[in-house]
Formats: C-alpha cells, sequence, structure tokens
C-alpha cells in the first residue's frame, strides 16, 4: 500500500484518493516535526501547507517518488535541484488558481488605497478619525509585470472596469493580449516611470529574482504602489526599504515575506527591517491569495490525479 503526505487546511473529500492509498494529512502546521515524522514513510507528498521542502526535508523522504505543489511558483515552495538530484518527480497544478488570485489582487489595491489598515489602527488606538478618497480604476495607470495567465486575466478585469492606460512587461511578448487589451508593451525602468500601480505576476525563479532593484526603483515615482503576488525575492529587500523610507507616498503590498512561516519572528526579528514600517509604506500577508474555497478543491482533485497517474506509470513500468 502506497502513503500519501498532504498539508494544508483545508478539508480533503471523501473518497478523493483510491482506497489503496493511504492518507496523512496534516491540516494545521505549527513546525516541521510532524513532516519529518511522516517523509520517511510516504511515497507521495501533495505540498498544500505553508511549509517550504528544502534539501534537508527530502533527504528524509527516502521513499518518495513524486512530490506536487498546490499551485504554481514551485521554487518558492520546493528545492527543485535537491529533488532533481534525488530522482523525485516535481509537479505543480498550474491555472486553477487564476481567478482566485485576481479576485484577491483587486480587493487588496481597494483596501489599501482606501487606507483601510491606517484606519483600523486609528480607530483603535483614537489618534484621528481619516476619511481617505479613494481613487477610481477606470483613471488610474497601471502596470503589469508578466503576463501569463494570472497577468493576463488581470488585465482583462482592469480593462472591463474601463482602465485605458494598462502597461505591462512580459519576458514573453504577447501580441494578441495587446491587441484585445489595449496593453503598452514597455520595459520595467519604464513602466516604474509611468505607472501608479505595479502588479507583479511573474513566477520567481533564478531569471528573476532581484527583478526589482535600486535601479528600478530609483527610477521610480515618489508614489508608486506596487502589489507583488509572486515571490519577495522578486523585489530586492534593501532597494525596497530605502525607496519606501525615501519616498513616504510609495506603498507595498507583498503576499508572502523574505522570512516565512517558521522562519519569520515578526517585527523584532525581521533581519529585512521592513515590517517595522508603518501600514502607509508596507503590508505583507501570508500567502492568501489562491486560497478560495472553491479554487483549493479543483487544485487538490488536480493533484491528486496527478499522483495516481504517476503511481500507475511506476506500477504498469514494473509489469513490463
Amino acid at each position: 500500500m502506497k502513503t500519501v503526505l498532504v498539508t494544508g487546511d483545508f478539508d480533503i473529500p471523501e473518497g478523493a484518493l483510491p482506497p489503496d492509498i493511504k492518507l496523512i494529512h496534516l491540516r494545521t502546521l505549527v513546525n516541521e516535526h510532524s513532516i519529518r515524522e511522516a517523509l520517511p514513510f510516504v511515497q507521495g507528498y501533495i505540498v498544500g501547507g505553508p511549509e517550504y521542502v528544502s534539501s534537508e526535508l527530502l533527504s528524509m523522504a527516502t521513499e518518495l517518488k513524486h512530490l506536487v505543489v498546490m499551485g504554481t511558483g514551485t521554487a518558492s515552495f520546493v528545492d527543485i535541484e535537491a529533488a532533481t538530484q534525488r530522482g523525485i518527480r516535481v509537479s505543480n497544478t498550474p491555472g486553477l488558481n487564476v481567478q482566485a488570485v485576481v479576485e484577491f489582487t483587486l480587493a487588496m489595491m481597494t483596501v489599501c488605497t482606501a487606507g483601510v489598515f491606517e484606519s483600523i489602527e486609528c480607530v483603535k488606538d483614537g489618534s484621528r478619525w481619516p476619511q481617505t478618497v479613494r481613487p477610481s480604476i477606470a483613471d488610474q495607470s497601471i502596470g503589469i509585470i508578466g503576463m501569463g495567465n494570472i497577468g493576463q486575466a488581470l488585465a482583462k478585469e482592469f480593462h472591463i472596469k474601463g482602465c485605458r492606460q494598462l502597461y505591462y512587461w512580459s519576458r514573453q511578448r504577447k501580441y494578441a493580449a495587446e491587441l484585445e487589451l489595449g496593453l503598452n508593451y514597455t520595459s520595467i525602468k519604464d513602466m516604474v516611470k509611468t505607472v501608479k500601480y505595479l502588479f507583479i505576476h511573474i513566477a520567481g525563479c533564478d531569471e528573476t529574482y532581484r527583478l526589482i532593484d535600486a535601479d528600478v526603483l530609483d527610477k521610480s515615482k515618489s508614489d508608486l504602489s506596487i502589489f507583488n503576488m509572486s515571490s519577495p525575492k522578486i523585489i530586492c529587500s534593501v532597494a525596497l526599504r530605502k525607496y519606501l523610507i525615501n519616498n513616504p507616498e510609495a506603498f507595498c503590498f507583498i503576499d508572502g515575506y523574505y522570512n516565512e512561516w517558521i522562519s519569520n519572528a515578526g517585527v523584532l526579528g525581521d533581519p529585512y527591517k521592513l515590517l517595522e514600517l508603518p501600514f502607509g509604506s508596507l503590508v505583507a500577508t501570508s500567502h492568501l491569495s489562491a486560497l478560495r474555497k472553491d479554487a483549493l478543491k479543483n487544485i487538490l482533485i488536480s493533484a491528486i490525479a496527478t499522483l495516481n497517474v504517476c503511481f500507475d506509470a511506476g506500477s504498469e513500468s514494473k509489469r513490463l
């Protein structure tokens, strides 16, 4: 009997896994201890929790054949090189979290431009009663880095809402999207000189880490608002802190942080010193964008199907 480890705080429908598969579901992860205990006995691993599957963890997975990340941005959750060296197949579930991420992105844009976080603090401490007037999306200049499934879906939403100042940069130019949505292709450095809002939806990898560095931020408008729904590492942390401090009207939202989960020690233990900045400058959340209930269900079903195909292929090769 094969054993599959699933992490993540969600329900697993009864019968989702074949009857000959033993399930270990670690729903609420406080630390790596329970993962370490389970890994030596599993052949399949579905990563839906907050953990990063490091080389050290993979060294304990002596029977692991296939690992599936629930979502995309695989390198943010798995040491792919270490997995490859151990002969562990790594897969993800692309295209199933698109609408969930777009919905969350637009919601955070509204929340942040309305000054909701500052308003909450002011109401709690009684210091002020802010009445922030938020701008209309239709009137704004928007830049998008990354024009994959999520980037294109986000651009379409902006277009539907009447926004006609849409700029983008992608590693591959999207001519069809340009015609359909009126997108303007430009370099990142030219984009940040022009737009008021910058959205980052590009996969995190060695090629894209530190894509937004001091050279880019030094050329940015002084009131640029950045919404990064990809790996935090795409923005150089040192350059970001300097930019936000030197430009009080600038803002950055990151769904994630440079130190995450058990590595995150909060404001007092933050080596990047970004968390000490006020809400008006920076807000970081704990990878919430894709966690819509229906999206998670579809992603889980896809992950299970991917594992089953791998297991079936393995059984067939043994029979041959």
